[in-house]
């Protein structure tokens, strides 16, 4: 019989737009209208059509299986020349013409991803705007190498936000388990702040996230902090408060 799943291990489904909503928003904005933005195939060359076409139509001819990998690579150059000399709108662009990979990504990581999965495709964004950043444009088969550097981005947050679910499951079982001896879970962590293991910033972070099960993102943008520095606090937090509940060694709050 196989082990019941640890508590906080389920994915969690946010119902407002991602970053990747918002980009796809954008790039249809930019492609309706009277005077959608264009990309002149023909200048190209390179088996591309003898056209200027908008660029929703360029998006949907990439992904065509006929089209041949010297024509998408003639656009995808194309689109890093243009994301390095002006970054908006191409940055916008260079994203949206990979919404269908990005997409596919986040599809294939969701259920191994244990927090908010607009957090995920953020992780994803994050990982191919990086790599479109530095990629060389006369590089060939520019989609492939941003299509890995963004699932190796989520990838990555899936295994760092496992991490974290373990931290918080362990952080609340041992809260709990001590509750008899030592009081409600808020009292536990005045505790640790008086003992000087945690600073009532991190004291206040994990009562936000941990123990209310708050969204990090939110917990973030409320502290005009990063979603990433909140993770690290939130990690060093936890290790302190797991030592401090369980008779360890202290380590001073920083």
């Amino acid at each position: 019989m196989s082990p019941s799943p640890r508590k906080g291990f389920s994915p969690m489904i946010s119902f407002s737009p991602s970053h990747l909503d918002m980009i796809e928003r954008r790039f249809l904005a930019m492609t309706s209208g009277p005077q959608p933005l264009t990309l002149d195939c023909a200048a190209l060359g390179c088996g591309l059509p003898a056209e200027v076409l908008p660029l929703d139509e360029v998006r949907v001819l990439l992904l065509k299986r006929q089209t041949s990998w010297v024509s998408k690579d003639a656009v995808w150059q194309e689109l890093v020349r243009r994301t390095h000399a002006e970054p908006e709108p191409w940055t916008t662009v260079a994203a949206a013409m990979m919404m269908p990979g990005l997409k596919a990504i986040a599809g294939k990581l969701g259920s191994r991803f244990c927090g908010d999965r607009n957090d995920l495709d953020s992780e994803i964004l994050e990982g191919f705007l990086q790599a479109l950043d530095i990629t060389d444009a006369r590089s060939p088969k520019i989609f492939g190498q941003l299509y890995w550097a963004a699932f190796r981005r989520g990838h990555e947050a899936c295994n760092s936000e496992r991490r974290r679910a373990m931290a918080r499951s362990e952080l609340t079982d041992t809260t709990v388990n001590t509750r008899a001896a030592s009081g409600h879970p808020d009292l536990v962590l005045a505790g640790a702040m008086l003992s000087g293991v945690i600073t009532p910033h991190e004291a206040d972070l994990v009562s936000d996230v941990l123990l209310d099960r708050g969204d990090r993102s939110t917990a973030a943008k409320r502290r005009g902090m990063s979603r990433h520095k909140v993770a690290a606090q939130l990690n060093t937090a936890s290790r302190h408060l797991a030592d401090y509940l369980l008779g360890g060694p202290l380590r001073p709050a920083a």
